[in-house]
């Protein structure tokens, strides 16, 4: 064979794989352009039970010495871990989240004014028992701590309840996808996407710090009865 020949084979045969790649991309744009979709959005709610507390206990000591502001610190410190764990609140539930020491201008424009070193310390703790919470809080203040703050109740597992949420979710979705399908003569025929827009754990706080410092009365803490948990979605359904 002539590379003449050769030549013209070459070219019919990039002209037949041409010819048969452009037949193809006409058929998927057309089976695409055929498809036909319904996007609807859901969101469904589901109440839970709190089951825990969660708060932070402050304690500020103050010197005229960084090494004493510390020493009084730690001291008070192992008074309010020794009272919470009395008052029921495991070893494990109790973390130091923070520990700082700065200096501080106290009696400002007063023949007293002098610089002092201030420490401060802030212990995050989680209260299983929510008929004690007043009691932890009462415990700690009454040990030296000196602020009471950020109180939450919380859901320990979370998961179960946004699970059931999107359940829910997919199935409001469907719900409105057979209703709009029904009404232009069509039917559903599978999901093509979902997408979840969005939604957080199950919290309700509170401010006590007022409250903490009361020391006329018992202090009085009530969770709520039931935590929210909220989802969106948004489902794209293929009808025919």
């Amino acid at each position: 064979m002539t590379r003449k020949t050769w030549t013209v084979a070459l070219i019919v045969v990039a002209l037949v794989v041409l010819a048969i790649g452009a037949r193809a991309m006409a058929e998927d744009s057309s089976a695409e352009g055929d498809r036909r979709t319904i996007t609807v959005t859901s969101s469904a709610t589901v109440g839970s039970e709190p089951d825990q507390a969660t708060l932070q206990i402050g304690i500020e000591t103050q010197a005229d010495d960084s090494a004493d502001a510390l020493a009084d610190n730690d001291r008070i410190t192992d008074d309010v871990l020794a009272a919470l764990e009395r008052a029921g609140v495991k070893a494990d539930d109790v973390q130091t989240q923070s520990l700082d020491v700065s200096q501080r201008t106290v009696d400002r424009r007063t023949p007293q004014e002098r610089t002092v070193f201030v420490a401060d310390s802030t212990l995050a703790v989680t209260i299983r028992d929510l008929d004690s919470v007043g009691q932890v809080i009462e415990a700690a203040v009454d040990a030296g701590a000196t602020s009471v703050r950020n109180i939450r109740f919380e859901v320990s597992d979370p998961a179960r309840a946004r699970t059931q949420a999107l359940e829910l979710a997919v199935d409001g979705a469907r719900v409105k996808a057979d209703a709009m399908a029904g009404a232009a003569g069509a039917t559903v025929t599978g999901v093509e996407r979902i997408v979840e827009e969005g939604g957080g754990r199950p919290i309700y706080e509170e401010a006590y710090r007022a409250q903490a410092f009361d020391t006329a009365a018992t202090l009085s803490v009530v969770p709520p009865d039931e935590l929210d948990t909220d989802v969106t979605i948004t489902v794209t359904w293929m009808i025919g």
